[in-house]
C-alpha cells in the first residue's frame, strides 16, 4: 500500500483521490440506474424496430415467393388445359370434316362409277357397231386395194 501511496505523490495526488474516487463512483451508479438504463432500452428498442423488421420482411419476401411459385404452377396447370381443351376441339373438328370428306369422296366414287358404266356401255354400242360394219369395210378396202 506504501508502494502506491508513494506513486500517487509522485504523480501529485493526495488524499482527496479517494473522495474524487468515491464521487465518480456514486454518480456512475446513480447514472446507470437512472440514465444509462433507459438508453440501454432506448437502444434495444431502436434495434427491434429495425434488425427484427428485417426478418419479418425476409419473412414475408418468402411468401411472396412461396405464392409466385404457386401462381406460376396454377398458370402452367391452365394453359396445359386450355391446350388440352383446344387440341380437343380441334381433333373433334377434324373427325368431322374427314367424315364429311369420307360421305363426299363415296359419293364421287359412286357418280364417277355410274358414269363409268354408262361410258363402257356406249364403247361396248360403238364397238359392237364397229364389229358389225367391220366385214363390209373390211371388204371395201380389198376392193380399193385391189383396184
Amino acid at each position: 500500500m506504501d508502494t502506491f501511496l508513494n506513486i500517487f505523490k509522485s504523480l501529485g495526488a493526495d488524499f482527496t483521490f479517494f473522495y474524487q474516487l468515491a464521487l465518480v463512483l456514486v454518480f456512475y451508479f446513480v447514472l446507470k440506474y437512472s440514465l444509462f438504463g433507459k438508453l440501454q432500452e432506448v437502444l434495444e428498442l431502436r434495434e427491434n424496430k429495425t434488425t427484427k423488421l428485417e426478418g419479418n420482411a425476409n419473412k414475408k419476401f418468402a411468401e411472396a415467393e412461396e405464392l409466385a411459385q404457386k401462381y406460376k404452377a396454377e398458370l402452367s396447370k391452365a394453359n396445359q388445359e386450355a391446350f388440352t381443351f383446344l387440341s380437343d376441339k380441334k381433333n373433334n373438328a377434324l373427325d368431322v370434316q374427314k367424315s364429311k370428306l369420307k360421305e363426299v369422296e363415296n359419293q364421287l366414287n359412286i357418280q364417277v362409277e355410274a358414269k363409268r358404266k354408262e361410258f363402257m356401255a356406249e364403247l361396248e354400242v360403238h364397238k359392237s357397231n364397229v364389229l358389225k360394219e367391220a366385214d363390209s369395210l373390211s371388204g371395201d378396202l380389198v376392193n380399193k386395194l385391189t383396184n
